[in-house]
C-alpha cells in the first residue's frame, strides 16, 4: 500500500476483495496480500448512500462490520462452518480468503440479507499500527458493489442504482473527481448504461473511474452509453445534492 501522507487520497490506496464465487447463502472473498497490510476488515451497507455516509449532504447511516481475517488467513462464517460448506484452509499462497453466508449477519435496516445486492467497504491493519477507529470514506476503500446471488443466471444481467451526489468544493467540469466523490465498483464489468440527474435545479458530475475527467449531466437530463466496458464509477456535484439512478447492463461473470 504506497505511502499517502494526505489522508484525503488514503481511499485510493485500499483493496477491494475479488468476488470469486456469489451463489445462495454463499459468498467468496479473495485479497491479494501486501506486505503492507497485517489484516482485513470487511464492512457492508444495502445502499449506495448508507455506504457512502453521513458526509457532504449524501445523509446515509454508513457502513456496518461484518469480520477481520489476518493477511493469508482463511474466514468462514459460522452457518457454513456448522454446515462444513465453503472452502478449506488450503492452496490459497498469496492469498486471503473469506467465505460467508450473508444471512449470518443480516441486521436491519442497514445490514443486507443474502437475496440483496451488498455493498461492500474494506478497511486495513497496517503493519506497525492498529485498524483505524471510526469508518469514514478516507479509511474504506472504494465501496464494491457485491451481486445477489441470482444475479448472474442470465448472460446479460441488468442492474439498478440510485442514489445521492456530494455536495463537493473542487469539482469542475473536464479534471477529475475530488477525492471525497462517491467512487464505486461494478459486481463485473459495466457496459450500456443509462444515467439519470433527477434534480430539478442543479447538474450532476459523473466519471468511469477515479482519475478520468468529470463530464457533465444537466438538471431533469438523462444520457445514454451504448457501449464501453466500466468497472469503477465517481460520482459527486457541488452547491447541491442531486439524485441519481443509473441503469447499467453487466457482463456475465464474476469479479
Amino acid at each position: 500500500m504506497p505511502l499517502c501522507l494526505d489522508l484525503r487520497c488514503m481511499a485510493e490506496f485500499l483493496p477491494i476483495p475479488s468476488i470469486l464465487d456469489r451463489s445462495p447463502g454463499y459468498a467468496m472473498l479473495m485479497f491479494r496480500n501486501s506486505p503492507d497490510i497485517l489484516s482485513y476488515r470487511v464492512r457492508v451497507a444495502n445502499s449506495l448512500n448508507n455506504a457512502y455516509g453521513a458526509t457532504n449532504g449524501v445523509g446515509g447511516a454508513g457502513t456496518d462490520l461484518l469480520f477481520d481475517v489476518p493477511r493469508g488467513g482463511f474466514f468462514r462464517s459460522d452457518s457454513l462452518a456448522a454446515s462444513g460448506r465453503g472452502i478449506f484452509d488450503t492452496s490459497r499462497r498469496g492469498q486471503t480468503i473469506a467465505v460467508y453466508n450473508p444471512n449470518d449477519f443480516f441486521n436491519p435496516p442497514t445490514t443486507p440479507p443474502d437475496v440483496q445486492l451488498a455493498f461492500l467497504r474494506v478497511q486495513v491493519r497496517p503493519v506497525g499500527g492498529p485498524f483505524p477507529g471510526a469508518a469514514t470514506n478516507f479509511n474504506q476503500s472504494s465501496i464494491c458493489i457485491m451481486a445477489d446471488p441470482e444475479f448472474f443466471t442470465v448472460p446479460r444481467p441488468a442492474l439498478t442504482l440510485g442514489g445521492t451526489a456530494p455536495d463537493l468544493a473542487g469539482v469542475k467540469l473536464g479534471l477529475p473527481p475530488p477525492p471525497e466523490a462517491m467512487f464505486f465498483h461494478m459486481p463485473a464489468y459495466g457496459d450500456a448504461m443509462v444515467v439519470t440527474n433527477l434534480s430539478g435545479a442543479a447538474p450532476l458530475f459523473i466519471a468511469m473511474g477515479r482519475h478520468q475527467p468529470l463530464a457533465q449531466i444537466p438538471p431533469n437530463t438523462s444520457i445514454s452509453h451504448a457501449s464501453g466496458m466500466k468497472d469503477e464509477i465517481a460520482i459527486c456535484a457541488t452547491g447541491a445534492n442531486p439524485q441519481f439512478s443509473i441503469f447499467l447492463s453487466v457482463v456475465s461473470g464474476q469479479r
